[in-house]
Parts: structure tokens; C-alpha cells; sequence
């Protein structure tokens, strides 16, 4: 029997995907579904002759590269960024990030997954640096060879790093609150979110949300938080002295 999660989950997304097919206000186009190189090719393709000052989008992800071509889409179109519903993981990154102004919906969320900066991704990198130079040596290490094919598709990992560093420089974005879930500090949460003091502290500027975007009570009452984000355990705030705090949020 298929668990009752997965039908609201169903529900939930053809919901938001019905209520993206209405029509659109002037000068305004809409994304929903992954970010894949195809569909953002096929967007851009379809609107890139109109005047569009708002891109609002509905994302669960997808592909850096989508996603960072799409972002670049939106600033070239100089057009604010509206989130309805959801935008995560690469659509948070590198789109929403992009927005000349951000808006994010009631009820709505901007969550937060990881990105290539990881450190299970430079601990790779590094192994497989390691075992190239013993690969290498007039006397290479027989196993280095077998490493190096093993670890070989870890190897594009650092092309897309300076493809994500060049890009957050170009938008002004300090791309740690990409990883802030993890590290330094890792909080055993496989999303989180971050109210809009923290998101500006981050370089992520023009920002307008409800009052209390980003906090326990907003995300506990969001359907879109609690339905397709059941393991954002924590969101961040700014303390009383203005640093970054990590506040426990229900499942």
C-alpha cells in the first residue's frame, strides 16, 4: 500500500502546478517542475523575446547548471524572483538568489539543501588527487590505478565549484548559507530555511516576505513546510547581538 504521505505530497504538487497554469499577470512568466538543462533551454527559449519583469517559480530542484543558466536568465532580464509555494535546493541556490527583488509567497518556503562546496565532496576531491599523483610515480601503487577509474566522475566536481563560486561572486552571494545546515556545524537536517535578516546577512538583498517568514511558527503552519519538508528540523535567526542561531523547528 502506497503511504498516505505520498498522496498529499501528490495532491500538494498538482495543486501548485494547477494553480501555476493560470494565467499570468503582464510581463510575468512561470516556471514549475526540476530545473534540468532541457526545460530551463526550452523556457528561456519560449520567453526570451518578451519583456518579463517577474519570473515566479515553483521548484523542487534539480541541476546546478539548469539552475545557475536560469538565475543568469533573470538577472540578464534585470526581473524579480517569486516563489510560489516552494523553491529548493538548486532553485533556492541559484535562482531565488538572482531575483532583483525577492518575494516569497504566504504559506510559501525557500529551503535550503547543501550545494558542491560540501565537504564529503573535498574530501573526494582530495582522495582522488592523492591517488593520481601515486598513479603517477615511475612505481605506481597497483591499486591507485583501479582508484583513479573509481573516482573518476568526482573529477568534474571541481569544474562545477569555480562554476558556483564565479557565479554567488556575480550576484553578490556568500554562498555559505547554502551549507549552513551542515557545516560547520552539522545539524542533522536534510533542509532548512532562514528568516530574512539571516538571508540578507548572506548578500541576498530586497528581500519581502510575510513578518514572520522563516520562523518556528511560519513554518510550522506552512502546508508546503510540513508536507514536503517534514526533515527541515531547523531554521535560522539572528540573536539579540545579531549573529546567526540555529532554532529547533517541529516535525
Amino acid at each position: 500500500m502506497v503511504p498516505l504521505s505520498l498522496f498529499r505530497r501528490a495532491a500538494i504538487c498538482a495543486v501548485a502546478s494547477c494553480l501555476a497554469s493560470l494565467p499570468a499577470a503582464a510581463d510575468e512568466v512561470r516556471y514549475t517542475g526540476p530545473l534540468t538543462i532541457k526545460a530551463v533551454d526550452e523556457f528561456i527559449r519560449s520567453n526570451d523575446d518578451k519583456p518579463v519583469t517577474q519570473l515566479s517559480i515553483s521548484s523542487l530542484g534539480g541541476i546546478l547548471d539548469a539552475g545557475i543558466k536560469l538565475g543568469r536568465w533573470v538577472r540578464q532580464k534585470h526581473a524579480d524572483v517569486r516563489v510560489n509555494f516552494f523553491c529548493a535546493s538548486a532553485c533556492a541556490n541559484y535562482v531565488f538568489a538572482a531575483g532583483r527583488h525577492k518575494i516569497i509567497a504566504p504559506d510559501s518556503v525557500v529551503m535550503w539543501h547543501g550545494g558542491v562546496q560540501a565537504w564529503e565532496f573535498t574530501e573526494v576531491l582530495d582522495e582522488y588527487r592523492r591517488q593520481v599523483a601515486l598513479a603517477m610515480r615511475p612505481d605506481p601503487d597497483p591499486y591507485a590505478r583501479f582508484a583513479v577509474a573509481a573516482l573518476r566522475r568526482y573529477s568534474t566536481v571541481a569544474d562545477v565549484r569555480d562554476l558556483e563560486t564565479a557565479y554567488f561572486k556575480e550576484i553578490g552571494f556568500d554562498g555559505a548559507l547554502v551549507l549552513l545546515g551542515a557545516q560547520p556545524v552539522h545539524y542533522d537536517t536534510e533542509w532548512w530555511t532562514a528568516t530574512v535578516g539571516v538571508m540578507e546577512k548572506y548578500g541576498l538583498e530586497d528581500i519581502e516576505a510575510p513578518p514572520d517568514y522563516g520562523t518556528p511558527a511560519y513554518l510550522n503552519r506552512s502546508i508546503f513546510r510540513r508536507m514536503l519538508f517534514k526533515n527541515a528540523r531547523v531554521t535560522f535567526e539572528l540573536g539579540p547581538d545579531g549573529a546567526v542561531v540555529a532554532t529547533p523547528v517541529d516535525r
